[in-house]
């Protein structure tokens, strides 16, 4: 739908970012407020999923955008401060994009932890900006102001844009996908979600789907999100950076860094996974110690049909007792080592992580 009014755009706004991303729906409750005048952010996102505007820097541009529709010629700096406004408007419309059976408020918990805030703050920026002008042109902003899809808006989050776009890029060569499909991938999750998503597609291009069991897949995947985490915890602390290109490097290293940690995962997988299984060694063990027996059985009838006796033979080393019980009972009809197993993740080792929780959702900063 084209929009004409201010208030058609807040009633097509979460329409039209589901529509632009492919997500399978938006969590927005259709509420909107304002943002405190004291705190210095654009927009922010309650989790209850009421979305929030600055009354400066977003709600008044865009009522003047309207109030001057189909004006042409307008300035530069007004058309700036449109194009902006409408980004904070796709940008908090994003972080609502959920997928089937999922909400926003879902990761809650998640947000709280560094890597994931920065992920979830990042990647959700990277998608917004990159995609602006399929926003604009899905609620027909251009009509409206002519030449806003010309000019640049203002950029958020220059702390953790570098490391989203470097991750992405890492991801998409790894896997065989462009970067920006990698965004959209990660953009159309919630936020405990993001580092869930990056590490399948690292598993799905590897060799370890030939590798692990079906059983095995889930606890595998896990490890490899785990491993890519640590290198995105410091980039909050880049905010406070006053020289930008070191802010930058910095963070663009962070996120290269974190893909790499997954790959390093995935070949300690590879590796673990390529070993035979602990029953498939046992077996093997107690099929050649069979083998060994039949030659020793076999030699022994031959020295007593020539009439060399037992202890001619007393050579031949005596069995362990655990595998002279499993010959025993391959002799005897018996199943071997029928107790044989894999050892559990209690003993083969595991990683878990937890979660805290917080009242206040993402917002975008000034």
């Amino acid at each position: 739908m084209k929009v004409t009014t201010h208030s058609e755009l807040m009633a097509e706004q979460a329409r039209a970012a589901v529509k632009t991303s492919g997500a399978h729906h938006s969590s927005w409750n259709g509420k909107v407020g304002a943002t405190a005048p004291e705190r210095k952010v654009h927009g922010s996102v309650d989790w209850d999923h009421t979305i929030n505007y600055s009354d400066r820097t977003v709600t008044a541009p865009l009522k003047e955008m309207f109030e001057n529709a189909g004006v042409h010629h307008q300035t530069p700096e007004a058309l700036r401060s449109y194009r902006s406004a409408v980004k904070t408007v796709h940008h908090e419309n994003t972080h609502l994009l959920a997928e089937e059976g999922t909400e926003h408020s879902d990761g809650k918990a998640a947000f709280q932890n560094l890597p994931e805030q920065a992920l979830e703050e990042g990647i959700t920026e990277v998608h917004s900006y990159d995609t602006l002008n399929d926003y604009i042109d899905e609620l027909g902003l251009e009509e409206i102001a002519p030449g806003i899809k010309s000019v640049e808006a203002r950029t958020s989050y220059d702390h953790y844009t570098p490391a989203a776009r470097r991750f992405s890029e890492g991801i998409g060569r790894e896997a065989g996908v462009e970067p920006s499909e990698v965004v959209r991938r990660l953009a159309v999750v919630n936020a405990d979600q993001k580092f869930r998503v990056a590490a399948e597609m690292l598993y799905e291009s590897s060799d370890l789907p030939g590798k692990v069991p079906e059983q095995e897949r889930d606890a595998a995947i896990r490890r490899i999100e785990e491993s890519m985490k640590p290198s995105m915890s410091g980039l909050k602390a880049l905010k406070d950076e006053n020289d930008p290109d070191r802010k930058r490097r910095m963070s663009a290293k962070a996120g290269a860094t974190s893909v790499e940690a997954g790959l390093d995962e995935v070949d300690k997988l590879s590796k673990e996974w390529g070993q035979p299984a602990p029953e498939a060694r046992v077996e093997r063990g107690v099929a050649a110690e069979q083998d060994r027996s039949t030659g020793q059985v076999q030699a022994t009838g031959q020295a007593q049909a020539t009439g060399q006796g037992p202890q001619q033979q007393s050579g031949q080393p005596e069995l362990p007792a655990d595998l002279a019980a499993a010959v025993h009972a391959s002799r005897s009809g018996t199943e071997p080592l029928s107790s044989a197993s894999r050892l559990g993740e209690d003993r083969m080792g595991s990683r878990r992580s937890g979660s805290q929780s917080a009242e206040r959702g993402p917002e975008i900063e000034r």
